[in-house]
């Protein structure tokens, strides 16, 4: 039986490693802070002070899951937004100046596409490489969904690949537009309806 739970404190480590690893090679990750000497990955430094404020941002939410050493989520629940200050800090001290320039009016694009409505926000999801292709991340969004089919809320994300979205289709969820950044590089906002 796979071990799926509330990610603790003692976690910590453990879930940044997997969304270190599992966001590496992530196209709109790398293009905001590529490694010159490797194309299309992040420079480890700077992804790994990103995760940790991700994680930590997304923590107080109450709704971070660990399958340890293989596979972690960050979600935030209905009425509940974490303060981004921090992260926005992070983010925009370790990104690509012009790059995170150019994007900021997609970013607004994509904040659009949010609902009003009562949802639970994805925010992160991810597996390391050895842990890829084993159902898990199907089981990390299976936990909230069932909850929000439960209580007839719609679940919302921003898919950062195409393979991501291809997923997400799986679980029933609807693109609501592709928001480019650059060529290979897009978000698409997602929304799935309770069944």
């Amino acid at each position: 039986m796979t071990d799926i739970r509330h990610a603790l404190p003692d976690d910590a480590d453990d879930v940044e490693t997997t969304l270190r690893e599992a966001f590496l090679a992530d196209p709109m990750m790398a293009f905001m802070i590529e490694d010159p000497e490797r194309e299309g990955h992040c420079r480890r430094d700077d992804l790994a002070a990103i995760m940790d404020v991700e994680r930590r941002t997304y923590a107080p939410c109450g709704h971070s899951y660990t399958i340890p050493g293989k596979a972690a989520a960050l979600w935030a629940p209905p009425g509940h937004r974490p303060d981004l200050t921090e992260f926005i800090e992070v983010f925009s001290s370790r990104a690509d100046p012009e790059r995170a320039a150019t994007a900021a009016e997609q970013f607004m694009l994509m904040a659009e596409h949010e609902p009003e409505e009562p949802h639970f926000y994805l925010h992160l999801i991810g597996a390391r490489d050895s842990a890829r292709g084993q159902g898990l991340g199907s089981l990390l969004l299976d936990r909230i969904h069932a909850v929000c089919d439960a209580e007839g809320l719609p679940a919302y994300l921003e898919a950062s690949s195409e393979r991501s979205a291809v997923l997400y289709e799986r679980h029933g969820y609807e693109r609501l537009a592709t928001i480019d950044f650059a060529p290979g590089v897009a978000l698409r906002p997602m929304l799935r309806s309770p069944r």
